[in-house]
């Protein structure tokens, strides 16, 4: 097939389905708002034409049939984030289009500016004028549908999957004492603040644990104050941002890994320390209600909560049989639902059905 994706080519998980997909043997073409080209595709640098000879129009008429172009030439153009494409109903109806929402697309976050009215509105328009419209969780499939006022049935639940390969549990301890780890951006969707605190009613009452916080953001400096605040700072090491390939290696030195989201549309970041074999103690909203199971690989507790947080933790740090026991869980769920190779495989079945559906109309309609 021949499939143009629209989307951030800085997002790693963006990056991995463009290459999976490329090298399954399809012509895949990349258009991106973000200047990095991607290993196994066409690349071309989202922006309006100028005017000329080819595009012989006003500037949003010479963007309009950029983006009618591209539809006539592709089998599906598929759209990863809803930012503003120039994809109107009318240019739609050229081809094919599959729109995957992410998250703050369409769930504001806290701390970010106000969205803009007319990209809301353009945000909306692309997913009515979807042929598919993909979620990562169901639980964010029905946020999908009341913002864009759409029909939560006809929206496919198509979470990234995880490389069981370079994700699987390994062991490579420094030393004898337990470590929790925590690796999300310091930003208040993530609500670190809670994590640092957690870190202190753990503390508190076993004084033996470790604490590796890995990442970067503008609540960053605050935590790191909080935690002397707390005087625990001498029990947690520091991380700067470190690139996905270096995930499994940290990974590997936990025990026991933290996630404390206000919101989240899903969370690979669970599943990928699942794989890994390590029991998740996560908030209980949205879509990590479905890459942790509560009471089975993980443990779920109220958003904002420190003490309920810290108060899990210290439950499976405790017990090595139960957190043994809810790895090896995590892990063998991920390996039954979440397998970056079954991922690719629902994707690119997806782009075929849409493709084909399209023809079949066609055939019919002669």
């Amino acid at each position: 097939m021949n499939i143009a994706m629209l989307g951030p080519t800085d997002t790693v998980h963006f990056r991995r389905l463009v290459e999976s997909v490329a090298e399954r043997g399809h012509r895949v073409h990349v258009v991106s708002m973000k200047p990095q080209a991607i290993r196994g595709a066409t690349f071309e640098r989202f922006s309006v034409p100028r005017f000329g000879w080819r595009y012989p129009y006003r500037w949003r008429s010479r963007w309009e049939a950029m983006m009618r172009r591209l539809f006539q030439s592709f089998d599906v153009v598929n759209v990863h984030f809803l930012a503003d494409w120039g994809i109107t109903e009318s240019v739609a109806e050229e081809g094919n289009l599959v729109v995957k929402a992410y998250g703050s697309d369409v769930d504001h976050p806290p701390g970010a500016p106000p969205a803009d009215p007319t990209l809301v509105a353009a945000r909306k328009q692309l997913l009515r004028c979807a042929d598919r419209v993909v979620s990562p969780s169901r639980t964010f499939g029905r946020m999908i549908a009341d913002f864009a006022e759409i029909d939560e049935s006809a929206i496919e639940t198509l979470p990234f999957g995880v490389d069981l390969q370079r994700f699987q549990p390994r062991r490579s301890r420094r030393d004898s004492a337990l470590t929790v780890g925590y690796f999300k951006c310091f930003e208040p969707v993530y609500d670190p603040i809670t994590m640092v605190r957690s870190a202190a009613f753990v503390l508190e009452r076993r004084p033996d644990v470790r604490f590796e916080f890995v990442g970067d953001g503008s609540l960053r400096d605050e935590c790191r104050t909080l935690t002397e605040e707390l005087n625990i700072a001498s029990a947690i090491r520091w991380l700067d941002y470190q690139p996905h390939e270096a995930l499994p290696a940290i990974l590997s030195r936990w025990d026991v890994t933290a996630i404390t989201s206000v919101k989240e549309s899903f969370c690979v970041a669970a599943i990928e320390a699942a794989a890994m074999g390590l029991a998740v103690v996560a908030t209980d909203v949205g879509g990590l209600r479905e890459s942790v199971e509560d009471g089975v690989t993980g443990i779920l507790v109220p958003p904002g909560d420190g003490d309920a947080l810290g108060a899990a933790l210290v439950t499976l740090l405790d017990d090595p049989v139960q957190r043994m026991a809810m790895g090896e869980a995590g892990r063998a769920r991920v390996a039954s639902r979440f397998d970056w190779n079954d991922c690719v495989d629902r994707w690119i079945e997806l782009f075929e059905e849409v493709g084909s559906g399209s023809l079949l109309e066609l055939v019919e309609s002669r």
